[in-house]
């Protein structure tokens, strides 16, 4: 996927990470980046950029330094959020429950 400019889309969102330390700056920066419909879902901003820093971390160029599944799979699962609703207008992810 590429953005407006022509970039892909996974460069793109490495970029807005780069350099910045503070969470607000950090917040700041995706939701500038982020498709503006997508602000508009219930989801948290902390969730966002958690999901965010997964995804940019198994994109490292250097294989040896991505996380295993195990451990991708262990940090989504300590997100706040196991799902989202979206606006009133539209259909949101069901909240995962164990049986």
């Amino acid at each position: 996927a590429i953005d407006e400019e022509g970039n892909l889309l996974w460069m793109s969102a490495m970029k807005t990470f780069e350099g910045v330390s503070s969470d607000e700056e950090k917040g700041r920066r995706v939701r500038e980046w982020m498709d503006k419909a997508m602000l508009k879902d219930t989801i948290s901003m902390d969730s966002l950029l958690g999901v965010l820093g997964i995804a940019i971390a198994c994109l490292h160029k250097e294989p040896s330094k991505r996380p295993s599944i195990v451990d991708v799979v262990y940090a989504l699962c300590k997100s706040d959020d196991a799902g989202f609703e979206t606006s009133e207008d539209g259909i949101g992810s069901p909240k995962v429950t164990a049986r």
